[in-house]
């Protein structure tokens, strides 16, 4: 009877081991794997062909009115974006005003940009606008947080130069990652005059944050690291992990909008810190009105 109950004892024990290798498996390997691409991935993701990227379709921008030119370009070897050129309307006392690029929020596409893109040209700017990798009518599976998105944003500039269409004074606008790309691109690129950066995360920690709330998922311990982990491995993406040690002054004239709860953030400290007072400003997201702060920039030189 005792030799029974320490087997059964075991084998209880036994049970338990792999019921816990099981649980931890599954949190760490299968639960993170498949909600990475709730987190990081296109919403179309499971139907998305790389080979069979739909018609540059510009009927949302046409609809509203505006006159539009459409193009494609290689960002990469692999990823190719969707854009419109938004053109001011031909007006013989209003010269075009310059150039603005708008940068989408993750998890939307550049139709969310129209009445922003209208009240530019409206206001005498020229605007492009185009589905960021990861959305859209772009190519793409996975978008980054903001890291491979500045690359395109460069590309997109380099391109725009070849071909003649690079107008000064040149503004990005992006919102969420959009902002972090915009932020990200000027420290290389001197082309840019000005960024307005709506709500950008400035880290990949605060970035990775917002997305396991958005989607629910705070339970598990070391969440940011494991996500981050296996959304590299699943997109095969070479980015590293930003943090606010890896800040840098802002290069040009920079606006950041910011909700009233994130306006004493650690990374916003720092790089007010670190930046000069003349060229960097930090508003209520509110004030930040795109049109405002790019039609006012050349006043302000």
């Amino acid at each position: 009877m005792a030799l029974m109950s320490r087997a059964v004892r075991e084998t209880v024990q036994t049970i338990a081991v792999i019921v816990v290798v099981l649980v931890l498996i599954a949190a760490y390997v299968v639960y993170p794997l498949v909600k990475t691409k709730a987190l990081m991935a296109r919403p179309d993701i499971d139907s998305f062909k790389q080979d069979s990227i739909p018609l540059n379709d510009p009927a949302v921008f046409v609809q509203a009115g505006l006159t539009v030119d459409t193009f494609r370009f290689e960002a990469d070897g692999l990823t190719k974006l969707a854009c419109i050129r938004v053109l001011p309307r031909s007006q013989p006392d209003m010269a075009v005003r310059g150039l603005a690029i708008l940068l989408h929020r993750e998890g939307l596409d550049r139709t969310s940009l129209l009445d922003p893109a209208k009240a530019l040209v409206d206001s005498g700017v020229e605007v492009i606008v185009y589905d960021q990798r990861a959305s859209g009518l772009s190519g793409g599976k996975y978008h980054s947080d903001g890291q491979l998105e500045a690359i395109d944003l460069e590309a997109l500039i380099g391109y725009l130069e070849i071909q003649g269409k690079l107008h000064h004074p040149l503004a990005v606008v992006g919102w969420g990652i959009g902002g972090d790309a915009a932020l990200m691109a000027s420290a290389e690129e001197s082309r840019i005059n000005q960024v307005i950066a709506i709500e950008p995360y400035l880290t990949t920690e605060r970035m990775l944050q917002h997305a396991l709330d958005k989607n629910f998922i705070s339970w598990l311990p070391l969440k940011k690291t494991i996500f981050w982990w296996w959304y590299k491995i699943r997109s095969g993406y070479a980015v590293t992990n930003r943090t606010e040690e890896n800040l840098t002054p802002v290069s040009g004239r920079t606006v950041i909008g910011l909700p009233a709860n994130r306006m004493n953030e650690p990374e916003i400290r720092k790089l007010t810190s670190i930046s000069s007072a003349e060229l960097l400003t930090v508003a209520p997201v509110e004030q930040v009105e795109p049109v405002r702060w790019v039609t006012g920039y050349k006043a302000q030189k």
